[in-house]
């Protein structure tokens, strides 16, 4: 799973990427970046413990952070023209919204006023969707003169459900709420739309300041319903991604912070993206893996190997909650806990599986 970091400069992008990657900081990076991050699991953690495994393997998710764009100023739009063009490459977007303050990082667009650049991001991912979905329409009308009536009576109804989203979408509504019918979500099934794009917005603060109830409110209004919201002092959180846990644990106390808050981030990865993570276990090996929730058992095999898919014969599901109430695994097999499951099987979250098939 892919991640495009999106933000104005100076707003924390490299800071963050620097936190999850382990990256050391420079003062601009003239090049885009890309990284891997593992998920934590604690579901994992305690099925490797159970197994005493010799490994473990988490999950991981890719992240790009572009290059600094050195030459922007308030006189040019957020989404810059080469983010349009690298959102369609990626499964989601972390959007870094500035609210620290440092007199000796000027704010591209003069004041720090986060509330107004979460909304000229929206505003402006809106009107590039429109405009793609404009240009469909003018593009659809171009072959009206040499269709028959048929043709043309398909093509106006096409029109007509393409301009329904154009208001949808100017109205702020979700791509996942109710207002998008199914007939709305077939006909820009293949069209690249910001709308459809899973979004993570990160508020960036100083370390001892947080957003209050009616400011986070304020920052909600502005987002569509399935859009997450985070508050984290990136910046704090770069500078403990470097010392040994002992001291980053200190740290945390003197500024009351009970947890990593970047690791507030993965759930919500997860969340948007409509996506959860399946367990394989055995004493050699315990490992975590990405799959879209509602993915059935074949296609949970396919992740591991296509082989396994191609040779599905059934899959072993038990729940690693369930699993852990028992002294080994034999022991669980001889109470019948562990289920044989066939291949419209839906994986759950948590759920430790073993594959039998053959090829």
């Amino acid at each position: 799973m892919n991640f495009l970091l999106m933000g104005l400069p100076k707003s924390g992008k490299s800071t963050l990427f620097n936190s999850l990657t382990k990256s050391k900081k420079q003062e601009i990076y003239t090049e885009s970046r890309f990284g891997t991050v593992k998920l934590p699991d604690q579901n994992l953690e305690k099925i490797s413990q159970w197994y005493e495994t010799e490994k473990k393997v988490y999950a991981e998710i890719n992240i790009n952070d572009p290059e600094t764009n050195l030459n922007f100023d308030s006189s040019k739009d957020f989404i810059e023209k080469r983010y349009v063009d690298e959102i369609q490459k990626f499964d989601g977007v972390i959007l870094i919204i500035r609210a620290f303050k440092n007199d000796s990082v000027v704010h591209p667009y003069g004041d720090i006023n986060y509330v107004n650049d979460l909304e000229q991001f929206m505003i402006e991912s809106r009107l590039i969707d429109i405009q793609i979905i404009e240009r469909r329409i003018e593009n659809i009308k171009k072959n009206f003169k040499s269709l028959n009536k048929q043709e043309r009576e398909k093509d106006e109804k096409n029109i007509k459900t393409l301009s329904e989203i154009t208001s949808l979408i100017e109205k702020g509504e979700s791509f996942s709420s109710s207002s998008f019918s199914e007939q709305h979500k077939i006909i820009v099934k293949d069209t690249f739309l910001l709308a459809k794009a899973p979004l993570v917005v990160i508020v960036n603060t100083d370390e001892e300041y947080d957003l209050d109830n009616s400011q986070a409110r304020e920052l909600k209004k502005l987002l569509n319903q399935d859009t997450r919201l985070l508050t984290i002092p990136l910046k704090f959180e770069e500078e403990l991604s470097n010392m040994d846990q002992a001291e980053a644990h200190k740290f945390r106390l003197d500024f009351n912070l009970d947890n990593d808050e970047i690791k507030d981030i993965f759930p919500e990865v997860l969340s948007v993206t409509g996506s959860i993570c399946f367990l394989t276990a055995g004493k050699k090996e315990c490992r975590s893996w990405l799959l879209r929730s509602g993915s059935s058992a074949v296609e949970a095999a396919s992740k591991i190997h296509s082989d396994i898919a191609r040779g599905f014969i059934r899959a072993e599901v038990i729940q690693h909650s369930e699993l852990l109430k028992y002294t080994n695994e034999k022991e669980a097999k001889d109470k019948g806990v562990i289920r044989r499951e066939g291949k419209n099987y839906i994986i759950k979250t948590g759920d430790v599986v073993n594959f039998l098939f053959s090829v």
